[in-house]
């Protein structure tokens, strides 16, 4: 039987939802806070989730988050909300598939879910997000460069696809334990300093000095490009750099020209005077005439 995942503080919405999902032959939980729903959608398989994202306690990113990291793309996501326009908007804008307006009409809301469905599954893919030559493979659960292929645990698959997401900015701590852990930062803490070390090196493994899994104090981490060439490149010939000029071969006894600034070198059984040394040598042999 087909799951559904209700998060619906109204209870009149909440009640026509669950009669016209049960009716088509869909089994729904209904959940009060978003911990528990997004610990149960990870734990079962459901093919979609309805959240009333009317009152400000409630995220829809953050389903979307979840869904994201830990479920497959056809899982459907709709929101409720008021028929004012702008909250349809906000929430289509966010990634929901499809917005219901309250009062909820049942035959409406089955309809706009089988769509939703039928959308979905066709576009499912096992290729992640790309960085620097870098990608997560989330069929194979691991980071895959041109020469290397590293395993991820389910939660490293799970941190690596959101920070490469969002690459180049700062995912915060608080972020990450709300949509990897699905708790409160305070819970897991320690947990994740764990998974980013592991997650750092099976990156260094896979990508070398290409990518660079930073820590922002106090904040959170970010993915960052750093540009360094791999040791292929670096082995390579750069195109930039200009060809070095060719040495002319001398022929057998040719002096060679002599550069500026260069002293001459006299031939060999030769020394060079200077002026200065030369009179003296003159001076010394004048006086030792006169005293023969």
């Amino acid at each position: 039987m087909k799951k559904a995942a209700l998060l619906i503080e109204d209870k009149d919405a909440a009640l026509v939802v669950r009669t016209a999902l049960e009716c088509a032959g869909f089994q729904c939980e209904t959940y009060a806070t978003m911990v528990p729903l997004l610990r149960a959608v990870r734990r079962d398989d459901h093919v979609a989730i309805i959240v009333d994202a009317s009152p400000p306690t409630v995220d829809c990113a953050a389903v979307l988050g979840w869904r994201s990291n830990w479920l497959g793309t056809d899982v459907a996501v709709i929101a409720l909300g008021p028929d004012d326009g702008q909250s349809a908007m906000r929430q289509l804008d966010l990634g929901v598939d499809d917005f219901v307006a309250k009062p909820v009409r049942g035959a409406e809301l089955l309809a706009r879910l089988r769509a939703v469905l039928r959308r979905r599954r066709p576009v499912e893919t096992a290729q992640g997000p790309s960085i620097a030559g870098c990608s997560i493979d989330r069929a194979a659960s691991a980071i895959v460069s041109p020469s290397s292929r590293v395993a991820l645990t389910a939660r490293e698959l799970a941190l690596a696809q959101l920070l490469f997401e969002n690459a180049g900015q700062l995912v915060t701590r608080t972020r990450l334990a709300r949509d990897v852990w699905g708790q409160n930062v305070e819970l897991t803490s320690r947990s994740i300093e764990q998974h980013i070390y592991q997650l750092r090196r099976k990156i260094k493994r896979c990508a070398g000095e290409a990518l660079a899994l930073r820590g922002v104090y106090g904040s959170g981490y970010r993915i960052d490009v750093t540009g360094t060439p791999s040791p292929q490149a670096m082995l390579a010939p750069s195109a930039s750099r200009p060809p070095s000029p060719a040495v002319p071969r001398r022929r057998a006894g040719e002096v060679p020209a002599r550069r500026a600034g260069e002293v001459a070198r006299m031939p060999e059984g030769r020394s060079a005077l200077t002026p200065t040394r030369r009179a003296s040598d003159v001076a010394r042999q004048v006086i030792a005439q006169a005293a023969a």
